[in-house]
């Protein structure tokens, strides 16, 4: 009847929660592992779940504490550093992860620096439409469009789009993406958008729109969530860890903005530089940047 076939809707559009990123990072590499579907793409063997949903509660819960994983912030606080340069070279950023030079063009390029879609006219005309209308259901920003397709074959962008909501005072953050590597891409874009959504409540309360507005949750869709056949040993490294999250917070000061950012020249510098000095660099910033 009705009534029956309306439940079991409900219950397979139940969107995954999690208090962090940590949880969510597990409960998912499970999910992958005892669910997924083995699938070759690209030249590599994954396993691969589709159109996965997920919700985090608190984004400033940003560490993943599995020993096998590894996981290092600062190298995640480095790569928001260079978004905030806008800069697409990667001759900075392709010292401290080789997977940049992998997918860089002849100019020694990517399109993956989400700072340059996110930054500038759209990130301003969401900021004048959420200080407008507070309901708005129009604040996206774009990233993979349609000329990626045919730019660098190596690099199409793997985010398709960022989307804000202010709801019962709140300011939540949805990420679409294509296309999700759950060991390293999924907790590096994870870490990076909580930050922006972030830096977006921040802006909206310093310029004095909205002084209460409260941090909501950060949604994440992925269309292929998978992992790598070369990552099997470390999946099951970081399961048998069962370790509990450490909720450690990064949590940004109340007061980084943009014109923060700028006057303090915290944004990855576009010079070459040695990668000891990038990374002294950046953990001088982590403490202006965190509480």
């Amino acid at each position: 009847n009705y009534f029956s076939r309306s439940r079991k809707f409900i219950i397979l559009n139940n969107m995954k929660k999690y208090e962090n990123l940590h949880d969510c990072f597990q409960s998912n590499l499970q999910d992958i592992t005892y669910s997924g579907n083995k699938v070759t793409s690209n030249g590599s063997t994954q396993t691969e779940l589709l159109f996965q949903s997920m919700e985090i509660l608190d984004p400033t819960k940003l560490s993943i504490d599995h020993p096998s994983r590894k996981f290092n912030p600062g190298y995640s606080v480095l790569e928001f550093l260079w978004y905030l340069s806008e800069h697409k070279k990667t001759n900075n950023i392709g010292k401290c992860a080789n997977i940049w030079l992998k997918i860089q063009d002849e100019q020694e390029e990517v399109e993956s620096n989400y700072g340059t879609y996110i930054l500038g006219e759209q990130w301003d005309w969401i900021i004048n439409e959420l200080a407008n209308d507070k309901d708005s259901r129009r604040c996206t920003i774009v990233i993979h469009q349609p000329h990626h397709k045919t730019k660098n074959a190596k690099d199409l962008p793997c985010t398709q789009y960022l989307q804000f909501f202010i709801r019962d005072n709140k300011l939540h953050l949805g990420v679409n993406m294509r296309s999700n590597d759950i060991i390293f891409g999924f907790c590096n874009d994870v870490f990076n958008f909580a930050l922006f959504q972030q830096l977006m409540l921040n802006e909206l309360k310093w310029k004095n729109y909205y002084p209460d507005l409260e941090l909501g949750s950060y949604f994440h869709h992925a269309g292929s969530l998978h992992l790598y056949e070369m990552h099997y040993d470390m999946r099951d490294n970081i399961l048998m860890d069962n370790c509990f999250s450490k909720d450690t917070s990064y949590e940004l000061r109340p007061y980084v903005t943009r014109d923060y950012i700028k006057v303090n020249n915290m944004a990855l510098p576009k010079e070459d530089l040695p990668k000891l000095e990038l990374f002294a660099f950046t953990n001088a910033q982590m403490k202006k940047l965190f509480i």
